[in-house]
């Protein structure tokens, strides 16, 4: 009686999913690759990404990313001026006194009605990151978007996906209160964003 030994069936997007991992792309309902890898196959994805050292995450609210231990994968600075971005914009909708959450994924929002530039503190922060300008804002979002965090309509409008609450997290996280903050000597003051966000966070 001859036996036959089943072997797993190929994952079909391993390709596009690799390279898109290398340049840092998260992916969200919509993208070709989104459906098979955070379906059924999620798990045999892992674990082949496992091999290569690399962490594929599946967040509840709708996106899938990776991370990992090698400098190869981490576009440092870039992650470190999308995550400033993200900070200045946490702040001065704060300081508007508006929902966060909402502000930031309402659809279709206007580049030229971004508050980034209308501080003179926000400006500062954001020079450091080489951010100077509404075009240097325009540069900033199409840099997300090829990373997967939002949409563009190419109308100077655009709209964020799921995948930008990873750096919402990254932000609000850092702003966050500590138990105890007289008890911790090198407690600071987090309530204005700075450049020096670490960027392995992300």
């Amino acid at each position: 009686m001859n036996e036959t030994t089943s072997t797993p069936s190929p994952l079909p997007e391993i390709a596009a999913i690799f390279r898109g991992i290398k340049a840092g792309h998260h992916w969200c309902f919509g993208d070709p690759e989104y459906s098979d890898l955070s379906g059924e196959r999620f798990e045999d994805y892992k674990a082949f990404f496992a091999q290569l050292e690399l962490t594929l995450h599946r967040d509840a609210r709708g996106f899938v990313y990776a991370t990992a231990d090698d400098d190869d994968y981490k576009g440092s600075n870039l992650i470190t001026k999308f995550v400033v971005f993200t900070a200045v914009w946490v702040d001065a909708v704060a300081d508007e006194g508006l929902d966060i959450g909402k502000t930031l994924f309402a659809s279709r929002q206007s580049v030229v009605d971004l508050p980034h530039l209308n501080a003179d503190a926000h400006r500062r922060i954001l020079e450091q990151v080489a951010i100077r300008t509404p075009g240097d804002l325009n540069d900033t979002l199409k840099s997300l978007e090829r990373l997967g965090f939002l949409e563009w309509d190419g109308q100077e409008r655009f709209t964020l996906r799921a995948a930008f609450n990873r750096l919402l997290d990254v932000c609000l996280n850092a702003q966050a209160p500590t138990a105890d903050p007289a008890g911790d000597p090198q407690a600071e003051d987090k309530d204005t964003p700075t450049a020096t966000t670490r960027e392995d966070s992300v």
